[in-house]
């Protein structure tokens, strides 16, 4: 399993960094072109928690409402 770091626009002009998790021989360009609709991702919130670490949200959204995703 890898971690990949990407940054998300939605058709609602959000757009927000967060991590996939995808198997080693999966590119996200091929999770974005499979059977699902949902997928999972970390979204990174913009706070930091009580140990100045980055906190994020896992959250599940629609691949349809993603106008693009790119790696970073």
């Amino acid at each position: 399993m890898k971690k990949i770091k990407v940054v998300v626009k939605t058709f609602t002009q959000e757009q927000f960094f967060g991590y996939l998790y995808l198997e080693d021989d999966i590119r996200v360009q091929d999770l974005m072109n499979d059977e699902r609709k949902f997928i999972p991702i970390q979204k990174s919130e913009n706070s930091r928690g009580r140990g100045n670490e980055d906190v994020f949200v896992n959250m599940v959204i629609n691949k349809d409402s993603i106008a693009s995703i790119e790696e970073r």
